[in-house]
């Protein structure tokens, strides 16, 4: 199995344990207040807006799966494809190619 299968299985998967609107919507909010923190970090050259970044970010993110769609998050079984995956997910919801339903979606 290549890299690039591997990741499209898992984000099959991915999917499936987003399935609804809210969990990705605090998935959306978690990431874009991480992107901005390290934006912030960059900028200000200070450390503490990393942690920042990790705790909002993941904090967001679990907060959808524990509390609306009442699952375990995949971040301890593949950390580094988890994040790939939240990105796209990301980029996916900001351009509209991810849209209510999960079988819609454009992986380019």
């Amino acid at each position: 199995m290549t890299s690039a299968n591997g990741f499209y299985t898992f984000w099959l998967e991915y999917l499936k344990e987003h399935e609804l609107l809210a969990t990705r919507l605090w998935h959306f909010v978690g990431t874009s207040a991480g992107l901005i923190s390290v934006m912030l970090a960059l900028i200000a050259w200070n450390w503490i807006y990393l942690v920042t970044a990790i705790i909002v970010s993941y904090g967001c993110s679990w907060m959808g799966h524990f509390v609306v769609e009442r699952n375990r998050p995949v971040t301890f079984r593949h950390p580094v494809w988890s994040m790939r995956a939240d990105l796209l997910l990301f980029r996916l919801m900001l351009t509209r190619g991810l849209t209510e339903g999960i079988n819609n979606f454009k992986l380019l």
